[in-house]
């Protein structure tokens, strides 16, 4: 059947497609480099920052008209002026590109925006891996993760690692709202409050790392 990005059926469909064809990749070896494992907590070293013209682009490309996103006469570029939830939440799954690129299919399970993305502003991110499951033949694997994107914090420097993270932002709702995530962020770990800009939980599909890895 042809695929339509409109009916969620499809969505299904296109994986279960994929998953037909694993036996035809799975001959030249696995291209997943790293090995996930259930609780494991990924610190992305891939930062992105989008200026005020290219949200204006990227916006406009989509026709997106809100004056948030384009008046700088009526509102400040640095506190007033929006980046785009759709470009939010792309530069969430940039950043996490590098350690989870061997992707076959993903499929977004939710999407929270927490505070507000400005331009200029410099989104890094963390992953936590919550499951990690056998998905058919030819050594595939499910994976469901969560990504939580900050903006203007080094996740490497800047957070206390005596004190660690709260595991409330990694295996509560991913739907709670901005007050109860700053609530949770001031009582466990004050470097994250008015930090985190979207959470996104995803379930991803690829090659086991435990097939033998052929490299070019």
């Amino acid at each position: 059947p042809n695929y339509d990005p409109v009916d969620p059926t499809s969505n299904q469909l296109f994986r279960d497609h994929l998953i037909s064809k694993a036996e035809i990749i799975s001959d030249i070896g696995s291209q997943s480099l790293s090995t996930l494992t259930t609780n494991q907590l990924i610190f992305h070293q891939m930062n992105r920052s989008l200026t005020h013209s290219q949200s204006q682009q990227l916006a406009s490309l989509v026709r997106l008209t809100h004056p948030r996103h384009f008046d700088t006469r009526r509102y400040d570029t640095k506190t007033e002026i929006m980046i785009p939830g759709g470009l939010v939440l792309g530069m969430a799954m940039s950043c996490s590109s590098r350690d989870l690129h061997e992707i076959l299919h993903e499929e977004l399970l939710s999407c929270s925006y927490v505070h507000s993305l400005h331009p200029g502003d410099v989104v890094s991110g963390m992953s936590y891996i919550k499951s990690v499951t056998s998905s058919g033949p030819w050594d595939l694997e499910s994976v469901v993760v969560r990504t939580v994107a900050v903006k203007n914090l080094d996740l490497v420097r800047d957070l206390d690692s005596e004190r660690g993270l709260p595991i409330d932002l990694f295996w509560g709702d991913s739907t709670i709202g901005t007050r109860d995530i700053e609530r949770i962020c001031k009582e466990k770990c004050p470097q994250l409050s008015n930090k985190i800009v979207v959470m996104v939980d995803r379930k991803i599909l690829r090659q086991s790392s435990r097939m033998e890895t052929f490299l070019l």
